[in-house]
């Protein structure tokens, strides 16, 4: 079982925290430690604060981990970390293969969300989500496919003749 580990001086502090609290969340995890101190089970509290057993859990672990300042709610300005690449350099990076940077360790020939991050917490010391990454492409209307196999030759007039044979494929000749 899970409980919350305090001593005489914890409860004191704790309890001079629920008198101090004027939020009501904080005031619920203050609680709900202050009863996992009793021997209260998660799942009695998840039903008595009507909570996902897991949130209890959290809180829990929290604060046996770091005590009350752990057990304060995290907070964020909310502003998605800015990526300082504009359309031109976006594309230039994804025309490249990742398997050309060597600090990405991989042998991909694709761009993946993933490897995007990592390239730019390798290669630019930013730390973004991939999620992140999707939104900047998305503004900058760049969207990572699926990729394709793309046959290619040493021959210098391979692409003219490519182009030649599917230019004869569409003729009305080509189909007689």
């Amino acid at each position: 079982m899970l409980y919350a580990n305090t001593t005489s001086q914890d409860l004191k502090e704790l309890t001079q925290a629920l008198n101090q609290s004027k939020n009501i969340e904080e005031y619920q995890r203050l609680h709900i430690i202050k009863l996992s101190s009793t021997r209260k089970t998660v799942p009695e509290l998840a039903e008595l604060f009507d909570r996902c057993a897991a949130t209890i859990r959290d809180y829990i672990k929290r604060y046996n981990t770091g005590g009350l300042k752990h057990l304060q709610r995290r907070s964020s300005s909310g502003a998605p970390v800015p990526i300082p690449f504009n359309q031109a350099q976006w594309e230039a990076l994804l025309h490249q293969s990742p398997s050309q940077f060597e600090h990405l360790n991989t042998v991909v020939r694709n761009w993946s969300q993933v490897l995007i991050v990592t390239y730019l917490h390798r290669y630019h010391r930013i730390t973004v989500t991939r999620q992140a990454v999707a939104a900047h492409l998305k503004r900058h209307g760049i969207r990572l496919n699926r990729g394709r196999l793309k046959i290619t030759s040493p021959d210098p007039l391979y692409t003219i003749k490519r182009d030649y044979l599917n230019a004869l494929k569409k003729s009305p000749i080509g189909h007689a």
